[in-house]
């Protein structure tokens, strides 16, 4: 029998450490044969160029899509991708293409997908982030897509409220969280040689992205800014992904840590890093979705900021906050509390226990890729109404 010909894109951080766990699962398996795809801020040093952290993890890199403009051009960016993956699944003809989330390139991949028959594996549709365009960008995805991955049953409930078949639609849990299993995470002596600053309790996470439907994208980084100058701290610092108003957000950090010296700005963390100092941290701090699905299930309390993540499903523990210093203070200082690292502990986890990549390579093992990629809207109601 024929190996399932599976490639995958990623194109950053945001994406690579939910799908890690996974690929390594296909890498192993002899009914599956990886084709991996990675570009975008993979390749860039501003970004950290995080394709070496690929391939140190033992991964072969089938192809390099060099789409990322510098500065980024969104619009730009998203229709190179849409023409390099496009060629990439013409010359591989995968059986199927995974993606993950909600970025404008990952949607033009998912149009480049379509347009060359490729079926779509969608892994975290059904979620929504209000306040960015990346959530109708997400769903947008899901409506292309044949094979939905979803981390929880209320999402999906929304994709199969969009038309998407029952049958179709698997709930995962949340594959990133899946890091929290490593055995190779460096400690914290390793981690201050590696970062060059003392991890001095308290340690607090920070990552801002632009909020690409506010007016000003970066005003909320600079009200959180403003916050952390009133609460003492070690502040690990990721620069924001390229959206439009990140170079903003990455111009304020880059001035606000010259007067820092507990502070530190880094292009990116990578899983091993990240996973590290998530565990050994206070607090987390932002409008990222870390803030909300990996800092809970750290036991790692974490504050949400401002409008971004509005809509999406949170642990009980998660504080949300609006764009304004006072607030984001209080409540860094009350995530601080060591009675709100036991809270988290108490709650419920959001997600299925264990590890996701078992569920994830399960669930496309069992699916059989339609060929044509016919896309069929389903009627949820008994009986479809009638057309006539």
């Amino acid at each position: 029998m024929r190996s399932r010909r599976v490639a995958v894109l990623t194109t950053g951080r945001q994406d690579y450490g939910i799908l890690r766990s996974s690929l390594l699962m296909f890498r192993d398996a002899p009914d599956f044969e990886l084709i991996i795809l990675a570009g975008g801020m993979h390749l860039s040093a501003r970004f950290g160029k995080t394709i070496d952290v690929i391939r140190g993890d033992g991964f072969v890199v089938h192809h390099e899509l060099n789409f990322l403009d510098e500065p980024p051009e969104p619009c730009a960016d998203a229709a190179r991708a849409a023409l390099l993956v496009g060629d990439t699944l013409t010359v591989e003809r995968p059986d199927a293409l995974i993606l993950v989330g909600d970025r404008s390139e990952t949607l033009a991949a998912g149009l480049a997908a379509t347009v060359e028959r490729v079926p779509i594996v969608h892994v975290h549709g059904g979620e929504e982030s209000e306040g960015a365009i990346d959530n109708a960008q997400r769903h947008a995805l899901t409506k292309l897509s044949h094979l939905h991955l979803v981390s929880h049953e209320l999402h999906a409930r929304r994709v199969r409220q969009m038309g998407e078949a029952p049958e179709n639609v698997v709930v995962v849990g949340a594959p990133g969280l899946d890091n929290m299993y490593r055995s190779d995470l460096p400690g914290r002596r390793a981690l201050e040689e590696d970062l060059g600053l003392r991890l001095e309790s308290p340690v607090i996470l920070v990552t801002m992205h632009a909020a690409t439907l506010e007016a000003d994208p970066a005003a909320e980084t600079v009200a959180v800014s403003q916050a952390m100058e009133t609460v003492p701290a070690t502040y690990i610092i990721t620069q924001p992904n390229a959206d439009t108003g990140g170079d903003a957000i990455l111009a304020h950090w880059r001035r606000w840590v010259e007067n820092q010296p507990a502070a530190k700005l880094l292009p990116a963390l990578g899983e091993r890093r990240y996973w590290a100092l998530l565990q050994l941290s206070d607090a987390i701090l932002g409008n990222s979705s870390s803030a909300i699905i990996e800092a809970p299930a750290a036991g790692v309390p974490s504050i949400d900021v401002g409008t971004r993540q509005k809509g999406r499903l949170r642990h009980p523990s998660t504080l949300h906050v609006p764009a304004e210093p006072t607030a984001i203070a209080d409540a860094l200082r009350a995530s601080l509390d060591p009675a709100a690292r036991e809270e988290v502990r108490r709650q419920e986890p959001l997600f299925p226990a264990g590890a996701a990549a078992p569920r994830v390579v399960a669930a496309i093992r069992d699916w059989q890729p339609p060929r044509p990629p016919r896309k069929l809207f389903y009627w949820s109601e008994c009986v479809a109404p009638s057309l006539s």
